[in-house]
């Protein structure tokens, strides 16, 4: 199959129809004609389209993630305006220009729903994203803004109010250095700072570039892609004004970033008339709890008011949250090591107010207790990163769901003295497992306050120990497993150590690259249909929980509120959720309650809906799929992009259209297997940030190209400068896959005896509760292929002569004989590692050097014509038998 497209689908008369948009620059040596507005209304703009000398890109969608590509874009032309102006002095003309469009209105851009202005008080749960100097803007907010802030938190979400205090504080901030790690802002203040970067950036590009312009159509939605022109797509939009009939505009280059298109999870019409169901807004909640004749004279919900609240996931706490508003839950208390405590009158009123249902108990978010995946536990990792490396490199990759996942929970037993079985939490209740997080929770805090009277390195042990729990030991192998470097104590220097030992399969896919290519392999439609994938999803499942978490003093408010007696919690399904026409109340019966009971209302953050995205519909049996009975989800190439369906004279053609939107989160596939999975964070927002830079160099590659004349075949030949810069020679490619046979060989060892270490102690109901055996036998035999492999042949003899050894009298002795009968009798797998196609087939993203080797080839080809002889000169790219850009 052809993936680029033949140069002749890329005719200039293709767009002709439309009007050139003459009311800023048409050229670099043209100022605008009138000052230039960021917002202008779909009519306005469809008068005044891009002309057929503009590589005109359109953003569907103008939340964080669509808006942190302009952002990226803007930047990278400030700091290289000598690349510009270089060009522009040898006679090259630049128009670029950028639309984003997004059905919410201008108070939601750069905001999105996520931290949308109707959010309420709901505090951001990750950290600040690493890129566009995101820690140092908000470091500076917060300094800026600290009074501001703490007096609004004090009184409308005490949590947030407590860590934005504490941010200024030792162990982990100073007053001159904020930490931005740990949810001291709410969803809504954070989108205002990105709205307000965003406008002020787009201000000042546009005074410094006369032929840049930026324009945002909002209270618009894109109803599909028109593709029938493969080289030069229509979009097809709607104003909420007008949404009879649809507007064409043509562009070059379209990016896909719907995001968080919500739905209700209730679907029956009575249930319904008792469900909050909105982003988590006290006000908003207030008033739907006031309409309900729930609020006594205080404004406050009444004594003896009983609420179901959905889910024990991340959204839990948004609820949580925003019902402060109308229960006076929370006050300030310095005292306290959190910084707030419930307030007593809160405690007597609200006995049993709210239940907590979910569908699957002994399930909870884990509190988190590092911001980092470096590995600072007491005892080394069992596993190293040349080991998770091999796992990665071996056929589909599963082997990091499996051998290499049991290392890493082995490790975290091991320096915790527990058994995997009591790492994984299986069996508690949830309650038993909130009360374990409780504890967990108290411990990292009582050494962080321990820390912060200490200094040197006596502060850095006890900030270090503040680590040594099991959500903090969990989420450093799970977080550094799945941005593929691996349990270390130094990312840094493992990452140049890997990326000097294997510079064609890790070198600059560390991070969000790898994170999206390990499921990626795993579920691709080979597999989905195959062998199946449901035991690594659910490996991928359970890591996302704990990678995921909630920062820690945001998730012991539900630990507060279980041990005072407001908060309970109930195993049902919504669908059980009962309403009657003209009942006030729900009904609904838990599984482990006797009979029905009454609830007043239901409060539930509403969940996505990836099939409400028409655009996606639009491109069914017109892009490749990913699978036949999914083709609304595209199967993307390099650079995220589609693929058509239909056939040219040179093949299917590569479509410039880029997916960067939640489709990635894949599908179900029968009752086995999940396929398309190739973006599983859950906002997509980080991942978008993170592969910016990259997109920028590929656009600004174009734009150069586009500037000396050569408009005609840009898309391809720059594509083409990616597949030159990511080829790779298949004997050097297998030479350096071949170093890493014996890390793969002995991580199968390692983990086929460290899974039959543990599998001996659940069988045996003596050491089951005896976390040391496993730790003992683990540290003496599973640390290397070799203690795998003495283990095994002891333990047979061993077990042959078991009178004379004295085997059965012995607990730890009967468990290591056990195991290591079972793992002699392993066969564990041969390193059968994938082909150069394959692996990087699960890649949609290219690491950053071939970004920035693509794109200084583009600017020394541009650079090259504008100083040919003119009697040389191409009119436009070559033909088949001329020389390309990939090619010069």
């Amino acid at each position: 199959m052809t993936t680029l497209n033949p140069p002749g689908l890329h005719q200039a008369t293709s767009i002709q129809s439309f009007q050139t948009y003459n009311s800023s620059a048409s050229s670099s040596t043209q100022g605008p004609a009138a000052p230039k507005t960021l917002h202008v209304s779909l009519e306005e703009f469809a008068k005044m389209q891009p002309g057929q000398n503009v590589n005109h890109r359109i953003i569907i969608g103008a939340g964080p993630r669509g808006t942190a590509q302009v952002i990226e874009d803007l930047q990278f032309m400030l700091k290289n305006r000598a690349d510009f102006e270089k060009l522009m002095g040898q006679g090259a003309e630049y128009n670029i220009q950028t639309t984003l469009i997004d059905r919410k209105s201008k108070e939601y851009v750069a905001r999105g729903n996520g931290w949308g202005p109707d959010q309420g008080v709901g505090t951001v749960n990750t950290s600040p994203e690493a890129a566009q100097d995101h820690k140092n803007r908000l470091a500076k907010m917060y300094k800026a803004n600290r009074d501001e802030l703490s007096a609004k938190y004090a009184e409308q979400n005490p949590i947030a109010h407590s860590a934005l205090n504490t941010a200024f504080k030792a162990p982990e901030g100073s007053a001159d250095n904020p930490t931005t790690g740990r949810a001291a802002l709410t969803r809504a203040d954070q989108g205002k700072e990105e709205q307000d970067f965003f406008n002020a950036l787009c201000e000042e590009a546009h005074a410094a570039f006369p032929f840049l312009k930026i324009n945002v159509i909002t209270e618009a939605s894109v109803d599909r892609i028109d593709v029938s022109d493969p080289a030069n797509p229509k979009v097809l939009v709607k104003s909420k004004a007008n949404p009879s009939s649809s507007v064409a505009l043509g562009a070059r280059g379209v990016v896909i970033n719907t995001g968080t298109t919500v739905k209700n999870p209730i679907s029956d019409p009575e249930v319904l008339k008792h469900t909050f169901a909105q982003p988590m807004n006290p006000e908003h909640l207030n008033e739907f709890l006031a309409q309900k004749q729930l609020l006594d004279e205080h404004g406050e919900l009444k004594q003896g008011a009983k609420l179901l609240v959905g889910g024990t996931g991340l959204s839990l706490y948004d609820q949580l949250i925003a019902l402060h508003g109308s229960m006076k839950l929370m006050e300030v208390d310095e005292s306290s090591p959190f910084g707030y405590k419930l307030t007593d009158e809160a405690k007597a009123k609200y006995q049993d107010a709210l239940t907590v249902v979910s569908f699957t108990a002994g399930k909870w978010i884990s509190p988190r207790h590092t911001n980092t995946p470096q590995w600072t536990q007491a005892q080394p990792p069992l596993v190293s990163p040349e080991e998770l490396h091999a796992a990665f490199l071996h056929e589909d990759g599963q082997e990091v769901y499996r051998s290499y996942a049991s290392l890493a929970i082995a490790s975290v037993a091991r320096t915790l003295g527990l058994t995997p079985e009591q790492v994984h939490q299986n069996g508690l209740t949830t309650e038993a497992l909130l009360t374990e997080q409780g504890a967990s929770t108290r411990q990292h805090i009582d050494k962080l306050v321990e820390a912060s009277s200490l200094t040197g390195p006596a502060r850095e042990q006890a900030v270090k120990e503040a680590t040594w729990t099991l959500e903090g030991a969990r989420r450093q192998a799970y977080l550094s497993m799945i941005l593929g470097f691996g349990m270390t104590e130094n990312p840094t220097e493992t990452i140049q150590h890997m990326a000097e030992l294997a510079p064609l399969t890790f070198k600059g896919r560390d991070g969000y690259l790898m994170e999206r290519a390990q499921p990626a392999g795993v579920t691709t439609a080979e597999v989905a249909e195959g062998r199946g994938n449901k035991s690594e999803m659910d490996v991928l499942t359970t890591l996302t929980n704990d990678i995921t978490a909630s920062p820690f003093r945001v998730h012991y408010f539900a630990v507060m509120l279980a041990e005072a007696g407001i908060l309970k919690y109930q195993q049902g399904s919504y669908n059980a959720f009962k309403a009657e026409p003209g009942d006030s109340q729900i009904s609904f019966q838990g599984k482990q309650m006797k009979e029905p009971a009454k609830f007043d209302a239901f409060v539930v953050s509403p969940t996505f809906d990836r099939k409400a995205e028409k655009v996606l519909d639009s491109l069914s049996g017109k892009v490749e799929s990913i699978h036949p009975d999914h083709p609304d989800l595209p199967a993307l190439s390099g650079n995220r992009l589609m693929t058509s369906t239909k056939e040219y004279e040179d093949g299917k053609v590569l479509l410039p259209i880029q997916d960067l939107s939640l489709n990635g989160l894949g599908v179900a596939l029968g009752n086995r297997s999940k396929v398309g999975l190739v973006a599983y964070d859950v906002n997509n927002r980080d991942s978008a940030y993170d592969v910016s830079p990259g997109m920028t160099l590929r656009r600004m590659a174009q734009e150069h190209l586009y500037a000396v004349g050569l408009s005609g075949a840009a898309f391809e030949e720059v594509e083409k400068l990616y597949a030159k810069h990511s080829a790779v020679d298949r004997k050097t490619f297998d030479a350096e896959v071949a170093q890493f046979s014996d890390a793969f060989d002995s991580s199968q060892h390692k983990a086929a005896f460290a899974n039959a270490v543990d599998k001996a102690i659940r069988e045996d109901a003596t050491v089951l509760n005896k976390g040391d055996t496993f730790g003992v036998l683990a540290n003496l035999f599973a640390s290397s292929k070799l203690g795998a492999q003495a283990a095994g042949v002891v333990a047979k003899h061993m077990d042959a002569n078991r009178e004379l050894f004295g085997v059965d009298g012995d607990d730890r002795m009967r468990t290591f004989v056990t195991a290591g009968v079972d793992y002699a009798a392993q066969k564990p797998a041969k390193f059968n590692p994938a082909s150069p196609e394959k692996l990087f087939a699960r890649s949609i993203d290219y690491p950053l050097h071939v970004h920035q080797a693509v794109y200084k080839d583009a600017l020394a080809f541009a650079e090259g014509r504008l100083t040919e002889p003119k009697v040389r000169r191409r009119d436009n790219f070559p033909t088949r038998n001329e020389t390309s850009v990939s090619e010069a």
